[in-house]
């Protein structure tokens, strides 16, 4: 017998947490299905234990052979679990420039323009310093800028001043340009994420699901009515009134929609797949920001590549004490936001730093795993953060377990290249400046061996590797490739939405949680104003 909701959410990531939540504070009935578990537990709590979430709670997306950089396996990280990819990333806070949203809307997305996404932003979040004209002061989801303001951080902020990037005291207020300490989801040295932070305030309206891997919407013609799902070996199906809302991520809500007859003929047909809906964008427009690392020998300070015993003690005491110390770390508590070129309208690299030397070698599945090294130093990488490349996700078979097919080429656009390696240049420039060379030593292998234009490429091509910023393969819009429209709700049926990364048309600049968690508090609102509920309501 099927159980009867008025919504049901399929994903409890950044966007679906929050979606839930919010519909069932204002007094539906909701059920919220995740193929994950829980997110109490301590890898995930403490952002400084974060590399046993990474390989317990992850999805491990195999991916296709990529021939613009190299050809050995690779796996895309996603989050398994309550919280998404919320849980297990970062808590780098960055919402995106205001032409980012601008841009949205001149594409067609009318309500998406920065000053119409702005109060969603504002409603999410809780900044340390207080509400003002652009941030939120009393939100759900806790905002601070990193607490580490040690020596190597401190000389890396004023080496980018000496090399002409100016200070930025919070690049998600008027200017985003310039080098700043990070922001970071935290409370008090843990992660604030949606779903800690959301789903607690939605009493009992709210059913959510554990372990439960969603198989396809059932639809009655053109109309979502439910899900089926798989929970602890037993199908299962439960029933929506108004509607199914997706947020399964760019690589699920894609796979999910496929598996249930929405999308290109073609495609459905050579599974076996009865159509609902032609609609070709499902699965196209996929991009992500490509990642290239340098590493730096440190000369005359301490790093945590070999810290004493005294300097753990430490560590912890000032973790349990003040919510500080390394147990609070973010693994880029430095960045620059610039351009490759002067004339771009508004940054499109993320130079990163890190007061420790990483190693990110990948296992024989092509997981990454990421290792202090044994020589103390320093990391920094080049993030290009406006990818001309598109890639897809496509399905491998009609069998709902199976992986879908990731297929996204870094450098397909060689301009793409190019401007990661731009970024990769103004790092090296900046580690010049007197304030960081009095701590440095050189590169380290084999980045120290490069020395030609030619080198640099080849050493790009074997070390960039993904972000895991994946988003736009549900884009919304109002041309041909559309999946969604400006409110979210899949083309060609009723009663059905996706609310989460994947339905933004181009990516932003920067991390994309922050994002995806205000288009979960939009989705919400949209949806609650179709429901005819009160404005105190939707505001939550």
């Amino acid at each position: 017998m099927s159980e009867s909701y008025e919504y049901i959410i399929v994903g409890a990531g950044s966007a679906g947490s929050i979606v839930a939540s919010r519909l069932a504070e204002a007094g539906a009935k909701v059920l919220l299905i995740e193929a994950g578990g829980t997110d109490n537990r301590m890898d995930i709590k403490i952002p400084g234990l974060l590399a046993g979430a990474y390989k317990t709670a992850n999805w491990r997306y195999p991916t296709e052979p990529d021939p613009s950089r190299i050809s050995a396996p690779e796996v895309q990280m996603a989050g398994k679990v309550l919280g998404g990819g919320g849980s297990i990333n970062s808590c780098v806070y960055i919402r995106g420039n205001r032409g980012d949203f601008d841009h949205w809307a001149d594409l067609g997305c009318t309500g998406w323009d920065y000053d119409s996404v702005l109060p969603s932003f504002k409603r999410l979040e809780s900044w340390e310093v207080g509400g003002n004209l652009f941030r939120g002061g009393d939100g759900p989801i806790a905002v601070m800028e990193q607490t580490d303001k040690g020596v190597a951080n401190q000389a890396f902020f004023a080496a980018a001043q000496q090399a002409g990037y100016p200070a930025n005291d919070d690049y998600n207020g008027a200017e985003q340009d310039g080098v700043s300490f990070v922001q970071l989801n935290h409370r008090r040295g843990r992660r604030s994420q949606s779903s800690r932070e959301y789903l607690g305030r939605a009493g009992a309206g709210l059913t959510v699901a554990k372990d439960a891997h969603a198989r396809r919407i059932l639809f009655e013609g053109q109309r979502a009515v439910g899900v089926e799902f798989e929970q602890q070996g037993e199908i299962k199906q439960a029933l929506a009134s108004h509607e199914v809302v997706l947020s399964a991520g760019a690589y699920g809500s894609p796979k999910l929609l496929l598996l249930s007859g929405v999308g290109p003929r073609s495609q459905l047909a050579q599974h076996g797949i009865a159509q609902i809906a032609e609609v070709p964008g499902v699965g196209q427009n996929l991009q992500d920001h490509p990642a290239l690392m340098l590493r730096w020998h440190a000369r005359g300070v301490r790093t945590m590549n070999k810290p004493r015993p005294l300097d753990l003690i430490k560590g912890l005491l000032s973790y349990l004490r003040n919510g500080t110390g390394f147990l609070a770390m973010t693994a880029a508590p430095m960045h620059i936001l610039a351009k490759s070129d002067p004339s771009r309208p508004r940054p499109d690299l993320q130079l990163c730093f890190a007061p420790v030397a990483l190693s990110r070698e990948p296992d024989e599945s092509g997981m990454f795993d990421v290792k202090l090294t044994k020589e103390e130093g320093f990391w920094t990488s080049s993030i290009f953060l406006h990818p001309r490349t598109r890639g897809t996700v496509t399905l491998r078979s009609a069998a709902p377990e199976n992986y879908p097919k990731i297929d996204y080429r870094f450098y397909e656009h060689p301009d793409d290249l190019r401007d990661t390696l731009a970024g990769m240049h103004q790092i090296r420039h900046i580690m010049a400046q007197p304030a960081m060379a009095a701590i440095t030593d050189g590169l380290m292998e084999p980045e120290a061996s490069c020395k030609t234009g030619a080198d640099w490429e080849a050493y790009a091509k074997r070390i960039t590797h993904s972000a895991h910023h994946p988003v736009g393969t549900c884009k919304m819009g109002i041309d041909d490739m559309a999946v969604v429209d400006p409110e979210l709700r899949v083309r060609g049926v009723e009663g059905l939405r996706v609310v989460d990364a994947s339905i933004m048309p181009t990516i932003t600049t920067g991390n994309t949680n922050a994002p995806s968690m205000m288009i979960g508090e939009r989705g919400a609102e949209l949806i609650l104003r179709r429901r005819n509920l009160a404005p105190a309501a939707v505001a939550g």
